[in-house]
């Protein structure tokens, strides 16, 4: 149903104020135009304004009256006004901006009748009136139209400021998009007073690199580099020989720093010049600075899949820059369902992949890396390295799925005293749980788990999910995946995210009263609707040798495997 037949009453309204105008005497004509086949709504009004007489029309969009009407010269291509998109339609003070349900089509041309007039006068100096812009365009907004754009950030500005007169080769990489090409400043050429300087913020991977035909320099008023940024008619070939002695060779960047500005132009072999547009800087604070707590600690990533990898990108987003990273897949296409990686990683060990990801969030990401299964057959010297780096860290996050990697791990955290958290999501993807140990603050992290699982036992509820205590990474590679959307593990990994930078915290400052949560996202087994958390109480839980006694019993059953 169409917005007139939803609301008659506001189509006969819209009919009543305008012909009141008639009444006026500036409005001549008036013709409703109601198309009953699309939907569409219009009205051709033709009105005087301006010392002429307007052949308009206003257009009810399907929306009405939630958004406002447009009007627009009735012919294609006229121009009435200094205030005027591109399409024609009048950009007047009642907009998309301004707009209320309370006003109706007689206001647009009232404040269309008023932007005219006052253009149309003039003074007593013979200077035709100007109607002030009331432009709040953000810089995005302003940006739609500029197809080159330069990044370059402060530190490089202040390089280049820092050096004596002189012009240097500006090392670009380019990212290429729809709409866009953007031009990435990454350092600049050295001198026999001056080391080479490279942009450390920005990851070499980012981009494709350009090689030599930038140049960027300091230009004062009315030198040859001025002259070359600034002339309206002057070749390609002079500009870039104001900067660069080496013949020009059909494309060039030039920059130029004006008093703090830059001024950019782009080079091309057509012998155009273009200009491109500096993205301005955003250095404001976004990270709360409950994370400043994250300066310097070193983070193992036990499992770089669906959940490990969200949780590696989001604690490098948060502060952390020291990662070490073990995980024995290789990223497949059928992974990319929920896997914080994409297309540009498929074939690579995800380890490998998810270490550029890291460094592209934050360069200053260091990434040590075992690709091995741990808990899967190697020698006991590979094995004793992976065990040793985890020592080193401050956290140990385990999401690996794998049960003797587990025990592994837990080992670790107990007898070296590094805090363990991990995660898990159940099959279908209904919910998950997070869970913790601290030494000295919760029983060790395998006593911890067993716990979890006689809890899923409770007589009380349902028979717990299938796959609840599954030894996923022991399955042949054929076996049937897990079924969960990439909103499930998101869910349960963010959780997981902030009960790992909450364990790094001191225990006194943490927000998290219990050791595990259990969490549903629908209603099913346990949870009654989304959002059903479920605390686990653990602190009764004491510490034992259980991960020995698994093991023995292992022993004497299938005896030592090759």
């Amino acid at each position: 149903m169409h917005w007139y037949e939803r609301r008659p009453r506001r189509l006969a309204h819209e009919r009543n104020v305008i012909d009141a105008l008639k009444d006026e005497g500036w409005i001549k004509a008036v013709d409703w135009v109601i198309d009953t086949q699309v939907g569409n709504v219009h009205v051709d009004i033709n009105f005087e304004a301006g010392g002429q007489l307007r052949q308009a029309r206003m257009e009810y969009p399907f929306l009405y009256p939630s958004t406002p009407p447009r009007l627009l010269p009735r012919f294609e291509g006229q121009r009435w006004s200094n205030h005027q998109w591109g399409t024609g339609e009048l950009c007047l003070q009642v907009r998309a901006d301004t707009w209320l349900k309370s006003l109706d089509g007689s206001d647009l041309l009232r404040s269309a009748r008023y932007l005219l007039d006052t253009e149309a006068a003039i003074d007593e100096l013979g200077q035709p009136g100007v109607v002030a812009a009331e432009h709040r365009f953000t810089e995005g907004q302003l940006l739609r139209w500029e197809y080159a754009r330069l990044v370059l950030s402060d530190e490089l500005l202040t390089e280049v400021q820092s050096r004596e007169a002189g012009c240097w080769v500006l090392d670009l990489r380019t990212n290429l998009f729809d709409q866009s090409c953007v031009f990435l400043g990454v350092g600049v050429s050295g001198s026999p007073q001056h080391a080479r300087w490279r942009d450390s913020t920005i990851p070499d991977s980012v981009g494709l690199q350009e090689h030599g035909y930038g140049r960027i320099a300091i230009v004062e008023a009315g030198d040859i580099r001025f002259q070359a940024l600034t002339s309206q008619d002057m070749p390609c070939e002079e500009r870039w020989a104001a900067f660069s002695s080496i013949p020009f060779n059909g494309h060039g960047i030039v920059v130029g720093l004006l008093d703090g500005h830059v001024i950019a132009k782009f080079l091309g072999s057509d012998n155009r010049t273009y200009n491109i547009i500096k993205i301005l800087m955003d250095k404001q604070q976004r990270s709360s600075t409950r994370n400043e707590v994250l300066s310097g600690k070193r983070v193992a990533i036990l499992g770089c899949g669906s959940m490990g990898s969200k949780v590696a990108a989001t604690l490098a987003r948060m502060g952390i820059a020291d990662f070490f990273l073990v995980d024995s897949d290789v990223l497949k296409a059928g992974n990319l369902v929920r896997n914080e990686l994409d297309w540009g990683e498929v074939g690579a060990h995800k380890a490998d992949g998810l270490a550029e990801r890291l460094k592209r969030i934050n360069a200053q990401v260091k990434v040590d890396k075992w690709i091995n299964q741990l808990g899967g057959q190697t020698s006991v010297e590979t094995l004793t390295s992976c065990l040793e780096a985890l020592k080193g860290c401050d956290l140990i996050v385990e999401t690996t799925g794998s049960g003797q990697g587990f025990v592994y791990a837990s080992s670790v955290s107990d007898s070296e005293r590094v805090p363990m958290v991990w995660g898990r999501v159940f099959g279908g993807g209904f919910g998950g749980y997070i869970a913790r140990s601290r030494p000295d603050i919760e029983p060790t992290a395998i006593d911890v788990r067993n716990n979890i699982y006689q809890w899923f036992q409770s007589p009380e509820f349902p028979d717990p999910p299938a796959d609840a205590g599954l030894d996923y990474a022991f399955g042949p590679d054929d076996q049937t995946p897990m079924i969960a959307d990439d909103a499930d593990v998101s869910v349960i990994s963010a959780h997981l995210t902030q009960f790992a930078v909450d364990t790094m915290r001191k225990a006194a400052d943490s927000e998290y009263p219990h050791s595990v949560y259990v969490i549903g996202m629908r209603k099913e087994w346990i949870f009654q609707q989304p959002f059903d958390v479920r605390p686990v109480d653990v602190s009764a839980v004491r510490s034992s040798d259980i991960a020995e006694e698994d093991e023995e019993v292992e022993l004497r059953a299938n005896g030592p495997k090759a």
